[in-house]
């Protein structure tokens, strides 16, 4: 028997978004409040944190891909407290944006070229000198 096509779910209403995240971030701070200096060291997830209760889940759709993959990251390596649903609900949804995003190219450019850069170092007094002509250099007039 085929499987049946996956249906995407309907979208929540505003409203339910903004309480789920609520829940979301109370759960994330009480996960955050339990070790001193946390929001620090994992600065992504303190940023969700405050964007959750902020803006509802509907953040979490609009979080480019290597920063879902950093808050991924942070919060699969912290213990989750088993009981915890808003927790498991949040993880489950960082997974599924971060699945529903297309590959990025690995480069960002779209420069090609045949030729190859050549890249040498110089004195830090030809560097100096470098700098002081950049700084003594005036912008001239374009005469038309």
């Amino acid at each position: 028997m085929p499987a049946a096509p996956a249906t995407r779910p309907e979208a929540e209403p505003e409203g339910a978004q903004r309480l789920r995240g609520r829940l979301m971030q109370h759960s994330l701070r009480k996960l955050l409040d339990r070790v001193r200096g946390a929001r620090e060291v994992l600065p992504h997830l303190a940023a969700l944190e405050g964007s959750l209760g902020k803006r509802g889940v509907a953040v979490i759709d609009e979080i480019a891909k290597p920063t879902l993959v950093k808050i991924c990251s942070q919060l699969s390596n912290l213990p989750l407290p088993p009981d915890d649903a808003a927790l498991k609900d949040l993880l489950k949804r960082l997974l599924d944006a971060l699945e529903g995003q297309p590959e990025q190219p690995m480069f960002r450019s779209t420069f090609h070229s045949d030729s190859r850069m050549m890249v040498s170092e110089i004195t830090p007094s030809a560097f100096d000198a470098a700098q002081l002509e950049q700084a003594t250099t005036r912008p001239g007039l374009l005469e038309l």
